[in-house]
């Protein structure tokens, strides 16, 4: 059953574009963004903003997070998602160009431009994002409550 857990997984993160952060204020107040991201598996997911933006203000503060993928396009009762708890951060000069290598390889795919170091850098406007994934969920497609099951990571 966990290979066919893990599967569906897979299937949900390859198949979705965007993603839903979950931030909070220091007071614990909730924040949630959508964000076009690439993920490395269960283990990172990736995406650029802008150091301004609410949600990256607030992973500033506090880089604890949640992580949501869905397809919103399912009927009711066919909803299937990817959960996750991670720590969030810009990512670090000395891994910037690996891992902006391979979200530029999925925006490739998707029919945009491949990204170069020096528009998230220096005086550009967006930075690329990483999360570490700590924990991660699958809720499966089934006709029951939901139930988040654990994934290995």
């Amino acid at each position: 059953m966990t290979d066919e857990l893990t599967a569906q997984a897979r299937a949900i993160l390859a198949a979705n574009r965007y993603a839903v952060l979950g931030t909070a204020t220091p007071a614990g107040e909730p924040w949630v963004s959508p964000v076009y991201f690439v993920n490395l598996d269960f283990s990172r997911v990736l995406w650029l903003s802008r150091p301004s933006a609410r949600h990256s203000e607030l992973i500033a503060d506090n880089p604890r997070i949640a992580v949501t993928v869905f397809d919103s396009t399912v009927p009711m009762g066919g909803a299937t998602a990817f959960y996750a708890r991670a720590t969030a951060a810009p990512c670090p000069d000395s891994d910037l160009a690996v891992q902006l290598g391979i979200f530029s390889t999925r925006s490739v795919a998707e029919g945009f431009p491949a990204w170069r170091l020096n528009q998230v850098t220096g005086e550009a406007p967006l930075r690329l994002y990483r999360a570490d994934i700590t924990e991660a969920w699958l809720l499966p497609a089934d006709d029951g409550p939901e139930r988040r099951v654990p994934l290995p990571l």
